[in-house]
Formats: structure tokens, sequence, C-alpha cells
């Protein structure tokens, strides 16, 4: 590596050739590239600059924005700026107060995307005040996404507004929902009522395409009920109704073995309620290819964007057909995430209407 490349430069453009290469071809081309002793460094940086397509694609999922750009971060004329990392058109709809995307005009932003592994992200000083000078510049508002790292295994995301008043910022958990991701995401929380159990019905002989479990054959239905309500449903419908609650933790609490072919299973969600952007990230990543490795990595579906890849995933439309039997049948409860006024009012700030 030339000595004059910066562990930033390093880290774009392996993160490009992990976007498409191999697992081995990336070990092989990592080893070229990083010097003895500084590969936790570089490869900190490379998955930073990866959330950056994290966020981009949980944000193309949900639906909320016509336009998504990565904007170049190595101006030619150097100055007192620093360029965000986003910018990005926004035009969402409201759900939890009954508005949709045509009551909104249109939200133009700069947003600078950012992960931490500690409980709370601070920014402030000259980073912060060359940040702002492009957003004056440029003639957008600033937003700030930070991915919390220690619960990797969710979406767990906070989205906030610069505030000019403060020199510095101070992001904390509670920005997840105090602050505009319920606005920028048209996000909300769905709960299983705290009674829902899952019946799920096997048979070894079977050979339908459905759910298939080691030990008892491929699933013929589901049943979802919370001793008054009663869902069922057959084959590829419970398939990926069960695969939504699955983002649920199920726990399977009871086996009832009917003969050498047929066996009932009954589960219960564990988790207790999950945001929508949650239960999209969560659902994609039980998608496993034949070598069971997660499907799902979203730096390598950023640059095949133009091939169809994105048309498998499960974004907000498949999450809300699949949630509405449950819903209709009060076994799904959908609730707001924080004040609900706050939120509409926020929106209309935004441009709605």
């Amino acid at each position: 590596m030339s000595a004059d490349v910066t562990r930033i430069e390093l880290a774009k453009a392996l993160k490009s050739i992990k976007a498409i290469a191999t697992p081995t071809q990336f070990e092989e081309t990592k080893k070229l590239y990083i010097q003895e002793g500084g590969e936790e460094s570089v490869m900190s940086a490379v998955n930073g600059l990866s959330e950056e397509d994290e966020f981009s694609m949980l944000t193309k999922l949900l639906n909320t924005a016509t336009h998504i750009i990565g904007l170049e971060q190595r101006p030619l004329i150097e100055g007192e700026y620093i360029v965000p990392d986003l910018f990005v058109n926004l035009k969402m709809g409201n759900a939890v107060n009954g508005k949709s995307a045509k009551d909104f005009g249109e939200y133009k932003c700069l947003i600078e995307v950012k992960s931490t592994e500690k409980d709370n992200f601070k920014i402030g000083g000259s980073r912060l005040k060359r940040l702002r000078n492009i957003s004056d510049l440029m003639g957008f508002p600033l937003l700030f996404a930070i991915r919390f790292l220690r619960a990797k295994q969710n979406a767990f995301w906070a989205i906030i507004e610069d505030d000019r008043s403060s020199t510095s910022l101070n992001v904390t958990y509670q920005a997840a929902i105090d602050g505009v991701r319920n606005v920028v995401w048209n996000e909300y929380i769905l709960t299983p009522n705290p009674n829902l159990i899952i019946k799920c019905e096997f048979s070894k002989s079977a050979t339908i395409n459905s759910i298939q479990h080691n030990e008892y054959g491929n699933q013929l239905s589901a049943t979802f009920t919370d001793g008054t309500n009663t869902l069922t449903q057959n084959s590829s419908e419970a398939f990926m109704t069960c695969g939504l609650l699955e983002t649920y933790n199920l726990q399977e609490i009871k086996v009832e073995k009917i003969n050498d072919d047929k066996t009932i299973q009954y589960l219960r969600p564990t988790l207790g309620s999950a945001f929508l952007a949650d239960l999209i990230y969560k659902m994609n990543n039980l998608i496993v290819d034949e070598f069971g490795n997660v499907v799902y990595d979203a730096s390598k579906l950023v640059v095949r964007s133009d091939t169809g890849a994105h048309e498998t995933l499960v974004n907000r439309q498949l999450i809300e057909v699949l949630a509405k039997p449950l819903v209709d049948k009060k076994l799904l409860f959908i609730g707001a995430i924080g004040d609900l006024d706050k939120q509409l009012n926020k929106w209309k700030e935004f441009g709605g209407k």
C-alpha cells in the first residue's frame, strides 16, 4: 500500500471490494493492502462506512424517500466544511395519525451517519461546525442517524435534528424514541397480544413448500389464537406469517405427537414489542443461502441496486400485508413511538398537510 493513502481512503476502497468479492477473495485482498498490526483499525473504519449502506437500505425498505444519494466526501477545494454522508429527499406519511405520503410535500435534508459501541454518541467542536457550514452553504437542514452497536441484532437507530442552540450534541438511547426516527421512517410499534399462542401442524410425509423442521417435517398449517380470537393459515401464508412472528423470538412451550407422521408444536413470542424497522431488518436476516449464510448484506445490495436484488427483500409493504390479518383479529396491536401529537406536529413541520 502506498504510504500516502490514509486509513479512511483504504477503508473506502476495501468496502467497495467487499461488496463485490467473495469472503475468500476479500481476505486475500486484506492481506495485500493492510499493514501488519493495522487490521483492527482499518476494519473498524470499513464497518463504520458500511453503516451508511445499512441506513440507506432501511430507509428504502421503509419507503419514506424518493432520493437517497451518497455524497462524494473528497472535495477538490479544501475549506472549513465537511460533506455529510447522504442527501435524502423524504416523502412519507404518518401512519399512526392516518396520514399518507400523498399528504406530504417533500423534505430535502443532509444526513450524517454514525455508529457507536458506547451508550451515547457525542459530536461537537470544529467537526460539528464544519458540518453546519456545508448545511448552510447547500441550504438543506442537517440530520444525524446514529446506530447503537451494542444491539447489533436489531436496527437500533436514533435519528435527530441538528440543534443550533448547542455547540455539541449528545445522543443517547432515548433519542430512538424522542428524536425524529418515528417521523423520518413513518414508524410505529407492533405488539403481540400477551395471550398469543401459535399452533403449528407438521407432517413428515408432506412435500409442500413450507417451513421445514428437522424432527417434525414440513409445516401444513398454523393457527394463531389468544383463546378468543383465532386465525388459521395454510402453506405459504402460514410460512410467511410465522416468519414475521419469528422476529419476536418464538419459544416452544409444548409439543403434541399425533401419530408417527403428524406433530403439533405450540409457540409463543417472548419479545414484548418491536419497531417496524426492527421487523424488516430481522426478517431479512432470517433468510439464508444453501450454506446457512445470511443473504442480507446492505453493502452488497447497494452495489447491486440495478440487478433486481432488492425485489426479494422484506419491505414495509410486505410486513403490513402479513400483519393486517393479525391486527384485524386483535392478535397484534399497532402503537405510536413516543408522543402521538408531537409526532404529528413534527411531520407537519417537515412538510405534512
